[in-house]
């Protein structure tokens, strides 16, 4: 089963099919797709293989931080502190040392303070358009209204 709590970026959870096949490919270029604007880069790892059940992505945060992470049907992980490497004893997931998150925003959330003021950012920004929409609208609206009322006016006159 895929949990997705974001329609734009799946979560990469697979534990009750272990029939269906990802696209780790795909996978990640949805995740570079919708992160893309909270970081400084971010791109798949051309010198590590993804497989079918891996990808490795390269990110660099707004304060200017390499990181290379692994995604898996497990969740997202930090596995070197710098682009293409996997750093000693990442190689292999440590369940009582390394942190998987379940989302790349998650994963952001910790390790880049910034990602959190941009994706605040973003969202006052979309929320501001959608309420000059909405008041552009009703102003539209109100003008239709004052439209009606001066064309009745004239008929009854």
């Amino acid at each position: 089963m895929s949990i997705n709590p974001d329609a734009n970026c799946p979560t990469i959870l697979d534990y009750d099919n272990d029939d269906e096949v990802i696209n780790w490919e795909e996978e990640a270029a949805a995740i570079i797709k919708d992160v893309n604007p909270h970081v400084a880069l971010i791109e798949i790892s051309r010198q590590l293989p993804s497989n079918e059940s891996k990808v490795y992505l390269n990110v660099r945060t707004i304060e200017g931080q390499d990181y290379c992470v692994q995604v898996s049907s497990i969740g997202f992980r930090v596995v070197g502190n710098a682009f293409n490497s996997i750093d000693d004893g990442k190689e292999e997931i440590n369940e009582e040392e390394d942190v998987v998150y379940e989302t790349p925003y998650a994963l952001l959330d910790k390790i880049s303070p910034s990602y959190v003021e941009s994706f605040g950012n973003q969202l006052c920004k979309q929320l501001l358009s959608v309420q000059q929409m909405r008041t552009q609208f009703n102003e539209e609206d109100e003008e239709g209204v004052e439209d009606e009322d001066t064309a009745d006016n004239t008929k009854t006159s």
